[in-house]
């Protein structure tokens, strides 16, 4: 019985909080601002047909209202046993640019290109045995689509699938691919570096 009333509370709390969402102030102007946001991403491997799973930090400078400067550090975690043919790391280091399609507001979809290298180890079948391949640097390209919704000046939530190409060489049999989709989504955190520009606004460039 005593757990109605506190039941009660937290919904109320909650439609508080969902109601005073709209009131809060968000960025007028992106130029200028810095995002960042570190998460749990989980990913597919497509011509393994396995799962990955990574930690993600990135970063992102508005230059403008539309395009921004990108860069982000994945730390993979091995998914696969030691006995097991398969990749068993898949670190990387991306930089790249992002463009937001429509005017700052609380909905903000946008696209993004990422060229980067990776740091990737993989198992494979050597005779009768499953031997370890050294770390091999790998060039890698990503291709992200995602939606911000900002909640108010200082955060706001974001959700991103991203498709990476690349391939492995290393002491492998044969060249291994590494596309893989990735999927991400939190709560990101917001900061003004510099007050932008007449130029910098939308419209007012291009």
């Amino acid at each position: 019985m005593e757990s109605k009333p506190i039941k009660a509370t937290l919904l109320a709390i909650a439609v508080l909080i969902c109601a005073q969402l709209p009131a809060q102030k968000i960025w007028n102007e992106r130029a200028g601002c810095i995002s960042a946001q570190g998460n749990l991403a989980p990913g597919y491997l497509l011509e393994q047909k396995s799962v990955g799973a990574y930690v993600d930090g990135d970063i992102e400078i508005f230059i403008d209202d539309r395009f921004a400067a990108t860069g982000a550090l994945w730390g993979s975690f091995a998914t696969t046993a030691k006995n097991e043919i398969g990749l068993r790391a898949n670190h990387a280091l991306f930089f790249g640019a992002n463009y937001h399609f429509l005017k700052p507001g609380r909905f903000d979809p946008f696209v993004g290109f990422t060229p980067g290298i990776g740091l990737v180890r993989a198992t494979y079948q050597n005779g009768g045995e499953v031997s370890m391949a050294p770390f091999t640097v790998t060039p890698l390209a990503g291709v992200t689509v995602g939606c911000n919704y900002y909640v108010g000046s200082i955060f706001h939530f974001f959700v991103r699938v991203e498709c990476v190409v690349g391939e492995m060489f290393s002491t492998l049999p044969s060249p291994k691919r590494i596309d893989e989709l990735k999927f991400m989504g939190g709560l990101a955190f917001n900061l003004r570096l510099w007050k932008p520009k007449k130029n910098d606004k939308w419209g007012k460039t291009g």
